[in-house]
């Protein structure tokens, strides 16, 4: 499985490096869904798992000569990400931990294999006035088939309580089965795909969820396009984290009321009660027990009252208070650029030392601890800027701006919520990908 999984590697990248636009895009996201982040065959952050995949892209710029200060410039969002850039290049400067050449080199790292991934939907569409034809929107649907190769072996990893991929690079039960929970429990095996972890395999079914959810309902390939739907909702729920499935919901809602109007998102919400309510006479027992499980936890989290989903061996919602309350006083001893990045994994995790922080999730604890308030302003400058772009262009170019917007109401909750490691590459991309469709103003998405 090892050799498959590098070879499959190896392939994608190689094709990211060789190709330009939409057949770039295709190899990118083709690798992200199949390849575990954590394959690698040398010790350095640059060839690691995804980051393989963001270096090669980078790669591939520089040589098909589209790395120019004319093709950035052309962008509005560049000053926004130069601004990100910069930050993470000072906070890796100031850490003292480890001297200015290896902080800014991690800060480099750090941004190609987050921020920077969003050029790589950005400049999969190079052209002015293109026609339909000429931009491809059917990368999408040219992904079908590796979006059913990575949901059905979900949905077999859910039966036989096993993922084989994660086995081969050394992850065996490490994220996905909660071995002092008791057999029958919802999060007991959460499924991941071939992703190292459930909350961001959530993430990358919910963004093609609402890609794919925004197409034309007329379009050629419409049955694989609904069975595509089905079986991402499906892996969305089988993730098991509330961290995912609960940003999922709020981007769907937010898609529902911006692109279908209110009196249509209220149908539905009810159909889809209605599917949901025959799926528990006609499903197995098994199957409906999850369900009333899943959803008591979602309620728990939302009731004033809740715990957490800590009777799910969930997190506590006082803990995760606990923990963003503890990352900001980290964050008064370096308000500006932090204590550095890993700052968490090599100083605090080691010997446990701050317990009150010890399993951290949310992009604001890190914020607190390692980036500092700098970063955070760069990020959040960026974040309103594509907001506000999206909807200034929802009357010329409604169905795109809705996605993007919806995208961004649901990416937002994940990252104070989950676990961001690795979320970036299938989010950002995507994020590009929109913008661009927008900027060049081709009409309807897919």
């Amino acid at each position: 499985m090892l050799v498959i999984l590098i070879v499959i590697w190896l392939f994608c990248g190689i094709q990211i490096c060789r190709k330009t636009g939409i057949d770039r895009f295709f190899y990118f996201y083709m690798g992200i869904l199949l390849v575990p982040a954590t394959v690698r065959l040398l010790p350095t952050s640059f060839l690691v798992g995804h980051m393989f995949f963001a270096t090669t892209f980078f790669l591939s710029m520089i040589l098909h000569e589209e790395f120019t200060v004319q093709n950035f410039l052309e962008c509005p969002f560049s000053k926004a990400l130069f601004f990100v850039f910069l930050s993470c290049l000072l906070i890796g400067f100031f850490d003292s931990r480890v001297g200015p050449f290896v902080g800014v080199s991690r800060g480099i790292t750090n941004f190609l294999g987050t921020y920077f991934l969003f050029y790589v939907g950005w400049f999969s569409l190079r052209e002015k006035n293109m026609t339909l034809r000429e931009a491809d929107y059917s990368v999408f649907y040219k992904l079908i088939p590796v979006i059913l190769i990575v949901t059905i072996y979900g949905l077999v990893t859910a039966v036989i309580k096993v993922n084989p991929a994660l086995d081969a690079v050394g992850l065996a039960g490490r994220f996905f089965e909660e071995e002092m929970l008791a057999e029958g429990n919802y999060r007991a095996f959460r499924v991941t795909g071939f992703t190292v972890s459930s909350s961001v395999y959530g993430l990358a079914c919910s963004v093609l969820f609402l890609v794919f959810l925004s197409t034309r309902k007329n379009v050629k390939g419409d049955l694989a396009r609904k069975l595509v739907l089905f079986l991402l909702f499906v892996n969305v729920l089988l993730s098991a984290t509330r961290a995912a499935i609960i940003p999922f919901f709020v981007g769907l809602f937010v898609f529902l009321l911006l692109d279908r109007g209110t009196m249509a998102m209220f149908r539905s919400v009810l159909v889809a009660s209605f599917v949901v309510l025959i799926g528990f006479f006609i499903l197995p027992s098994g199957f409906s027990e999850y369900i009333n499980q899943l959803i008591a936890s979602i309620v728990d989290v939302l009731s004033p009252q809740g715990t957490g989903g800590a009777a799910y061996g969930g997190s506590n919602l006082e803990a995760r208070e606990i923990q963003i309350a503890t990352a900001f006083q980290f964050l008064k001893e370096r308000p500006l650029f932090g204590h550095g990045f890993a700052y968490f994994g090599e100083v605090l995790s080691q010997g446990e030392s701050h317990p009150a922080l010890l399993g951290m999730e949310s992009y604001l604890c890190f914020i607190g601890v390692e980036y500092g308030l700098i970063y955070f302003v760069s990020v959040l400058i960026f974040l309103l800027s594509l907001t506000c772009f999206f909807g200034r262009n929802r009357q010329t170019n409604k169905v795109y701006s809705d996605l993007g917007l919806s995208l961004i109401c649901m990416f937002i909750p994940y990252l104070v919520f989950a676990w961001v490691g690795g979320c970036w590459f299938f989010i950002l991309p995507v994020l590009g990908y929109v913008a661009r469709l927008i900027y060049l103003n081709t009409g309807n998405l897919l």
